[in-house]
């Protein structure tokens, strides 16, 4: 069977990051990441809808945040998402393993260093929060090489660049549909994977508390410890002071020992790592995705958190 072409609407968008990747990477490295601020502030124009979400979800997650205060916060956000599309095309360049204590500070590896002690493997944590991409690189560097799970972009132009720009710098990913048994099978075999599971879940979610409301959340990290016994280990990396400088953080590992009720066992686990994220989100506001909508009316399974 022939391929199908995209659509034709899918082009300018590709193409124009393409083009944007192209010039910043010619670029100094200063300029590029101003660039890539430059090019934050532009899609605030092309997204009305986005931001006003993102100011929203701003204000009700910080009450007292002002409308002024929320809107260049919000600012802020598409900054961080401009630039951080350039940090992370330049990081196979920048982060080597010659150059990791260079760009990346790690605040406390002890957890780290703990859950490989244990040679149990582990669920890897995390969410759109700084520059994510990064951290499969810096847990290389420790002998952990997860295998990622992502969700596909609408548009398959972008998808495909995605997809090859990650596997530049050297992660293993595999698509969220039909992920599940690879998961169970690797952590098994006491490897690492990792999860990104910030976003709304929608039927297959946990009605859990997040920033004061109920958001659905992804049951798989909490389904995936009950199953297996392997610890969950949460973490970020934020971009701070420097040119090109980040922080890693990691939490203490979240070992789950299964109660009498499954159901509850994995309301509890799901609650529990959105309150760690939620931790994680205000120490860098600015560099969380604000303008995904989080929060979405709940539906009557929400009053048990079960689904």
């Amino acid at each position: 069977m022939r391929k199908r072409r995209p659509h034709p609407e899918y082009l300018p968008e590709y193409l124009a990051t393409k083009a944007f990747l192209f010039l910043a990477q010619a670029l100094p490295l200063p300029a590029a990441l101003r660039l890539g601020e430059w090019g934050g502030r532009q899609v605030m124009r092309w997204t009305p809808g986005q931001v006003r979400t993102a100011t929203e979800n701003l204000m009700a997650a910080f009450p007292e945040m002002t409308p002024a205060q929320a809107a260049q916060m919000t600012r802020r956000v598409y900054e961080h998402f401009g630039r951080s599309l350039v940090e992370v095309a330049m990081a196979h360049r920048m982060i080597r393993p010659s150059t990791v204590a260079r760009h990346v500070t790690i605040r406390d590896d002890r957890p780290l260093r703990e859950v490989i002690a244990a040679g149990k493997g582990a669920i890897c944590v995390t969410a759109h929060l700084g520059v994510w991409e990064i951290l499969g690189m810096v847990l290389r560097q420790y002998g952990v090489d997860p295998i990622s799970v992502y969700r596909p972009v609408h548009n398959p132009l972008m998808d495909g660049e995605l997809r090859r720009r990650r596997v530049l710098l050297g992660q293993r990913i595999i698509p969220r549909v039909g992920a599940f048994p690879t998961l169970l099978r690797t952590l098994r075999a006491n490897g690492y994977i990792a999860l990104v599971v910030d976003q709304y879940a929608k039927g297959d979610g946990v009605w859990v508390p997040f920033f004061g409301r109920p958001a659905s959340t992804t049951p798989a990290p909490a389904l995936l410890a009950l199953r297996t016994g392997a610890p969950i280990l949460m973490g970020g990396a934020c971009r701070v002071e420097g040119t090109y400088r980040f922080e890693m953080f990691l939490d203490e590992p979240l070992y789950v020992i299964p109660g009498s009720d499954r159901d509850e066992d994995v309301r509890r686990v799901t609650e529990e790592i959105s309150r760690r994220l939620e931790k994680f989100i205000c120490n860098c506001p600015e560099q969380w995705l604000w303008m995904h909508r989080r929060w979405r009316v709940p539906n009557v399974k929400a009053a048990t958190g079960r689904m």
